[in-house]
């Protein structure tokens, strides 16, 4: 393991440079990150400190659902990463000030009603456990100045999270409708993101199937009145204020978003 590796002193940093809305000068540099090892050391460090600062855990969010992205990356599977009860935003309007370089991806969100820990849960089982399901906005945001330059310094930043919008109605949890999902964000009524079910690996249920299972595993299941957003359907877009969003995705409706 690196003599540079200090999981602490970068984790207070990561934290320090949200609290401040500045972005960590040099953090590469000064905490180089040589594994995933260590980058999710780092995370846990960091989500403590958030914990310790009077925030509670609303659920988890996936990333690098895309089996493409996996393969170039080395991985064979998706990264797990904490949602945090004050990151949700609510009232249809994101104030950009509070974020240091936001990034949306459309998402869905799953939530739940019920505990589950059989990491071998049947898809009936599942859909009892899900109280309903909803279109949503992730707010990707990073600590690091200019963003993160690897996976390992997303993973150390708790996978880039800086919020999340959920949509006001739910609808049930229907694996065959969340795989035949297509997914729309415009700005001003003219497309900028366009996806689907199947960039999210191969749907949106198969991703809630697996990380419900992988916390079951680990021994940290899924509690009722968790959240799990599913990792994104489509591309990553950047935003400003100004914008006036709409993302449309099928039978689960739509949600809007005003930047100011």
């Amino acid at each position: 393991m690196s003599e540079d590796f200090q999981p602490n002193a970068l984790a207070d940093e990561l934290y320090l440079a949200r609290r401040q809305r500045q972005p960590g000068v040099g953090l590469a540099e000064r905490y180089p990150l040589a594994t995933l090892d260590q980058a999710q050391r780092v995370s846990e460090y960091l989500i403590t400190r958030y914990l310790a600062g009077g925030q509670t855990i609303a659920g988890s969010k996936l990333g690098l659902t895309d089996t493409r992205m996996q393969a170039a990356l080395g991985l064979d599977s998706p990264l797990i990463a904490i949602l945090l009860s004050g990151w949700q935003i609510s009232g249809g309007t994101l104030d950009i000030s509070q974020f240091l370089l936001p990034k949306l991806e459309m998402e869905v969100a799953f939530l739940f009603s019920a505990a589950i820990d059989d990491p071998e849960i049947t898809d009936a089982a599942l859909q009892q456990a899900i109280s309903g399901v909803t279109v949503a906005l992730e707010i990707c945001d990073s600590a690091y100045q200019g963003g993160p330059r690897s996976l390992f310094e997303a993973v150390a930043d708790n996978l880039s999270s800086g919020g999340f919008i959920l949509g006001e109605q739910y609808h049930p949890a229907d694996p065959q409708a969340l795989a035949e999902l297509s997914a729309t964000l415009t700005n001003h009524g003219k497309p900028i993101a366009e996806g689907n079910a199947s960039q999210c690996m191969g749907s949106p249920w198969n991703a809630c199937r697996w990380l419900v299972q992988e916390r079951a595993r680990d021994g940290n299941p899924v509690q009722a009145g968790e959240i799990l957003l599913s990792g994104s359907l489509g591309p990553m877009v950047p935003i400003q204020a100004g914008d006036r969003l709409e993302l449309e995705m099928g039978y689960l409706g739509r949600l809007g978003c005003a930047v100011v």
